[in-house]
């Protein structure tokens, strides 16, 4: 009886080995790697705050809008959309592509496509959001870096 349970236990064992060795040595192993781009490749794109406006909604200011250009070619612009603090919270292409940014997060969340005012909407939540020209001083945006 005992001889008949430790070959059982044994050929259980093997089995159990076996049947791990054929499962680890089936499994994918999926790689990724990223590398800087060279510094020839670069393109850099220096824009500076050219027109703002605040966001007003249910009477309550909600944060603000930056247009930034580059000063050689008005084509290449964004507007940058920003809380009552001034801290970043998105950006509208002047394709009307929206994005908004999410802490700790690698990339941007994709909003749609729409106007700079709803892209504005979308970004800051809330009511219908209206848009009032002022001053870059007023929101102590710095027109020169």
């Amino acid at each position: 009886m005992v001889l008949r349970c430790c070959a059982a236990v044994r050929w259980t064992r093997a089995l159990l080995l076996g049947g791990f060795a054929l499962a680890t040595a089936g499994a994918c192993r999926t790689t990724t790697s990223e590398s800087p781009v060279a510094p020839a490749d670069l393109v850099i794109t220096r824009t500076l705050p050219v027109r703002a406006w605040e966001v007003w909604a249910d009477e309550r200011l909600q944060g603000s809008v930056v247009r930034y250009e580059d000063p050689a070619d008005s084509t290449k612009a964004y507007f940058s959309v920003r809380n009552r603090e001034q801290q970043e919270l998105g950006m509208i292409d002047v394709q009307g592509r929206t994005w908004r940014y999410r802490p700790h997060a690698l990339e941007p969340e994709w909003l749609g496509t729409s106007t700079v005012l709803e892209g504005t909407r979308r970004i800051l939540g809330g009511g219908a959001p209206r848009l009032i020209e002022v001053g870059l001083d007023r929101l102590r945006i710095p027109t020169s870096r």
